[in-house]
């Protein structure tokens, strides 16, 4: 992965001019989207540089979704001025979606119980 490169995703996704300030969220982004992949994936996929930076950007909303619900208000008026869970709601899907392009690279996290019938059963 690219480290320029999802930041320059980061920036896309984000609307920001300078991802500078971001340095420390998309290094974690990266991180985690290493520890996802697969034994011998191929890390410079570009459909993980995506993912990286949709999981940046999930980060970054999540931060700005939880400053705007602790700034004060003022005389009764109420702090929902706009609607930041949306943006994380859009930043997630993102994640899915970008995750779910780069799944050939990524563990399979899903975890499937099945019974086993006992022998003496029904023939197959």
């Amino acid at each position: 992965m690219r480290k320029a490169k999802i930041s320059q995703l980061f920036l896309l996704f984000t609307g920001l001019s300078c991802a500078a300030e971001w340095d420390d969220l998309i290094d974690a982004a990266i991180l985690k989207t290493k520890q996802m992949l697969r034994d011998h994936a191929d890390e410079t996929d570009i459909r993980l540089c995506y993912l990286a930076a949709a999981q940046a950007n999930l980060q970054y909303r999540q931060i700005v979704a939880a400053r705007a619900s602790a700034a004060p208000t003022y005389a009764g008026n109420t702090a929902a001025a706009r609607d930041d869970s949306a943006q994380c709601t859009l930043a997630q899907k993102l994640v899915s979606e970008y995750r779910l392009a780069a799944a050939a690279l990524l563990r399979d996290d899903a975890f499937v119980f099945q019974t086993i019938p006992e022998s003496g059963g029904a023939s197959c």
